[in-house]
C-alpha cells in the first residue's frame, strides 16, 4: 500500500470558447483586468459522475489551486478558488463551490484553465487478482491508497458561454470518473485526456441546471458543508479543515434543525439566536446566489464545542468493538489536536471506547422525518453501542478520545466515545420508482453482499421541494416517480441496516440527483 503524501502535479484543465473576463469575490484573487462597470459575475462549481466498473472507489482526492481565464489576446486572469481540496466521490451527489469572479466579467472569448494537484485514490480491489497502483501491489479484497500521476491535458471541446453586461451567471464543471480512471492489465492509471470517448473527462454547463428545483437568483445548492462556526451579525462562517470556508447570510427562510443527540436547537424556538454559537461544529446547506454570495438554507449543530471528529466510510467490521474506515472529513480540536496528521483518503482502525463505555449511537437525520415513517429502521442504529449496528458502506462521524499514528503496514488507530451515523454518497441504477420510493441496484462493492438484489430508498415529500426535511431533487421533475429506470442516480442517504442485512427500505434519501 502506498502511503506517500508527496503528490504529483496534475496537468491543467482547458475549457475552450468561454465568453468571460475577470475579477475576484470574497476569498478569491484577481490579478488583472479588474475594472468594473456593467460587467458580469460568474461563479464556478464542480460535480462528478459515472464510475469505472473496477475498482470500487471510496475516495478520489484532488486539490484545486488555481483557475485562470485567458482571453483571445492579453494577459490571463488568475483566481484562487474558495475550495482547495475536493473529494470527487463526495460530488456524486453533492456540489463543490470553486469560486466566483465578481462584477468584472466583460464580453469576450476566453479559455479556462484549472490547475489541480495532489490526486490520491482510496479503493477496494474488487477483482480476483492483485492491482498495481503507482508501482505498489494491492491484493484482491484489500483496501489500498495510492497517489497516481495523471496523463493528458483535459479539455472541453464544445462549450460556449456568453456573458451579458451586468449579468450574474454560473458554470458547472462535471468530472466523469469512468473516463479518467482505467484498469488495464491489472494496473490502475489516470488519464485526463483519453483518446476515446469524446467528450472525455470534463463537460461543462451553465447554471442553474435543468430541473435543479431552485428559486429566483439561485444557481446551486451547496450541501452538508461541515466545520467550525464563527459569527458576524447574521452571517455564519463555517471553516472546514478539508474544504475551505463558506460564509452564508441567515434569512427569514433559513431552517434550524436539532443536533443528532436532540439536546440542542430543538423546536419550538429553534432560531438563529437559540441555535447558532461560535465554536460549534455544524453542518450547513447554503444557496449559491447569482451574485456569488450565499444564503443559509439549513443549519444543524453537530457538536456544541470544537473537538477532534473524524468522518469516514466503513469498509470492514472486525469485532464487536472494532471497525475500519476510509477517512472522508475531519474537524480538529483548536489546540493539541490528536488527529492533525490524518488526511482524507487515509485508512483508520476504530475502537469503541470501553472505559468509559461508548455513548449510545446517534443518527444525524438533518430534518428528515425518519422516526415518523420508519422508527424500527431508525433503531437499527440509534441507541446501539456495538458493531452489531455497523455495516459496510455506512458513513459515520466519530469523536476521537485517543489516537495512535500509522506505522505502516499498521494503520492509524483511534479510540472513539461518540458515533454518529451520517450520509453515504454513491451512484446506483434505478430499478423502479414511485412518488416516494426508489428501488436501486448495482451498489458499490464496498457495501459488501446484501441479501436482496434491489435495495429500497425512501424519499420524503411531506412539503414543497426546498422545505426543511424534504428530499432534495436535482435534475428530477416533481417527485421520484419521474426517475428513469436503468439510468443511474447520485444519492446522499442515511443507511439504516439490520443485523440480517435484509432491511427494506434501507436507504433514506436527503438528495437524489439524476443528470
Amino acid at each position: 500500500m502506498n502511503r506517500s503524501k508527496t503528490l504529483s502535479l496534475l496537468p491543467v484543465l482547458l475549457v475552450t470558447a468561454l465568453s468571460l473576463s475577470s475579477c475576484s469575490g470574497p476569498k478569491n484573487r484577481c490579478t488583472s483586468n479588474c475594472g468594473g462597470g456593467g460587467n458580469a459575475t460568474v461563479s464556478f462549481t464542480l460535480v462528478a459522475d459515472t464510475l469505472p466498473a473496477n475498482p470500487s472507489i471510496l475516495s478520489f482526492k484532488v486539490s484545486i489551486v488555481g483557475i485562470a481565464l485567458t482571453p483571445t489576446s492579453g494577459a490571463a486572469v488568475t483566481l484562487t478558488p474558495a475550495t482547495t481540496v475536493v473529494d470527487l466521490m463526495r460530488l456524486q451527489s453533492d456540489t463543490a463551490f470553486l469560486g466566483a469572479l465578481v462584477a468584472n466579467v466583460s464580453p469576450g472569448t476566453y479559455t479556462l484553465q484549472v490547475t489541480l494537484t495532489s490526486q490520491e485514490i482510496t479503493f477496494l480491489n474488487d477483482t480476483a487478482s492483485s492491482i498495481t497502483a503507482n508501482g505498489t501491489p494491492c491484493a484482491a479484497g484489500a483496501v489500498c491508497t495510492a497517489t497516481l500521476s495523471a496523463a493528458g491535458t483535459p479539455s472541453v471541446a464544445s462549450f460556449t458561454f456568453n456573458a451579458t453586461s451586468g449579468g450574474q451567471q454560473g458554470i458547472e464543471l462535471d468530472f466523469n470518473l469512468k473516463n479518467a480512471i482505467s484498469l488495464t492489465n491489472s494496473t490502475l492509471s489516470v488519464n485526463f485526456n483519453p483518446v476515446a470517448p469524446n467528450p472525455g473527462v470534463f463537460t461543462a454547463f451553465t447554471l442553474p441546471r435543468t430541473n435543479a428545483n431552485l428559486g429566483a437568483n439561485q444557481l446551486e445548492l451547496i450541501e452538508d458543508f461541515t466545520g467550525v462556526v464563527s459569527l458576524s451579525g447574521t452571517k455564519v462562517t463555517i471553516a472546514s479543515n478539508t474544504r475551505g470556508t463558506l460564509i452564508a447570510n441567515s434569512t427569514s427562510a433559513s431552517f434550524f434543525d436539532p443536533s443528532p443527540d436532540n439536546a440542542h436547537c430543538v423546536a419550538p424556538g429553534a432560531t438563529f439566536t437559540t441555535c447558532v454559537a461560535k465554536g460549534q461544529i455544524a453542518s450547513v446547506d447554503a444557496f449559491l446566489k447569482s451574485d456569488g454570495t450565499f444564503d443559509l438554507k439549513e443549519f444543524e449543530p453537530l457538536n456544541q464545542t470544537q473537538q477532534d471528529f473524524v468522518e469516514g466510510i466503513i469498509y470492514k467490521v472486525n469485532a464487536t468493538n472494532q471497525f475500519t474506515v476510509a477517512v472522508t472529513d475531519k474537524v480538529l480540536l483548536a489546540t493539541n489536536s490528536l488527529i492533525s496528521g490524518l488526511n482524507v483518503g487515509d485508512l483508520l482502525t476504530v475502537n469503541l471506547s470501553t472505559n468509559p463505555l461508548v455513548n449510545p449511537f446517534f443518527v444525524d437525520t438533518k430534518g428528515l422525518l425518519v422516526s415518523i415513517c420508519c422508527n424500527a429502521e431508525l433503531q437499527n442504529f440509534s441507541g446501539q453501542t456495538t458493531t452489531s449496528a455497523i455495516h459496510q458502506g455506512q458513513t459515520v462521524s466519530l469523536h476521537v478520545s485517543a489516537f495512535t499514528a500509522a506505522n505502516p503496514p499498521t494503520l492509524a488507530i483511534a479510540t472513539v466515545d461518540t458515533v454518529i451515523l451520517r450520509w453515504s454518497r454513491f451512484r446506483a441504477n434505478v430499478f423502479s420508482a414511485t412518488a416516494s420510493t426508489v428501488a436501486i441496484d448495482t451498489l458499490p462493492t464496498y457495501f459488501g453482499t446484501l441479501v436482496t438484489p434491489q435495495q429500497g430508498v425512501q424519499a420524503f415529500f411531506n412539503g414543497a421541494l426546498g422545505a426543511d426535511g424534504v428530499t432534495n431533487l436535482d435534475g428530477v421533475t416533481g417527485n421520484t416517480s419521474s426517475l428513469i429506470a436503468a439510468k443511474p442516480v447520485g444519492l446522499r442517504v442515511l443507511y439504516l441496516q439490520n443485523v440480517g442485512n435484509n432491511a427494506n427500505p434501507v436507504f433514506f434519501a436527503a438528495k437524489v440527483r439524476q443528470p
